[in-house]
Order: structure tokens, then sequence, then C-alpha cells
């Protein structure tokens, strides 16, 4: 459990964050160019891709997943890995 205080000017959604997103459907070029330098994993038992990578804020992480929608792939999870302290 996080146990930080948070306040108006600064949230856990500010901080930067190693991401991972799990996305239904196959690996594809299109996949490969719009999520830039995460790594990407096919897991051919679940027919699930994992995407894990830095993003340095929530505007970040929605911009990508929006990206995800607009190219047709069902989100799956979002978790946080790790945070930037």
């Amino acid at each position: 459990m996080n146990n930080k205080i948070l306040t108006p000017e600064k949230s856990i959604s500010d901080e930067a964050a190693i991401y991972q997103i799990q996305v239904k459907g196959k690996i594809t070029d299109i996949l490969i160019h719009s999520v830039d330098d995460m790594q990407i994993r096919q897991n051919e038992s679940t027919e699930a891709v994992s995407l894990v990578g830095w993003l340095p804020d929530q505007s970040a992480l929605l911009g990508l997943l929006n990206t995800l929608n607009d190219i047709r792939y069902a989100i799956i999870s979002v978790r946080i890995l790790t945070k930037d302290n």
C-alpha cells in the first residue's frame, strides 16, 4: 500500500514510472511502431501482448492507451512496475 500523502501539486500520476500494459491480440508492425521503445512480448497461450516501458507521466500513459485503442487493441490491464522518486 502506498502511504504517500498526495497533494494537488504532486500526485502519483505526475511521477515517471515503468508500466506493464497487456493488450489482446498479436504483435504487428503497426503495434511495434506505435509503442516506441517499449519491450513487446507475445503470450501465445492467452493471445495477449505485454508491453513494458518507462513513461514520464500520466499524460504519456493516456496518449499510449489512446493509440492502442485507435489501432484496435483491447486493453486487458495496466500496472505500475516501478516509480521514479
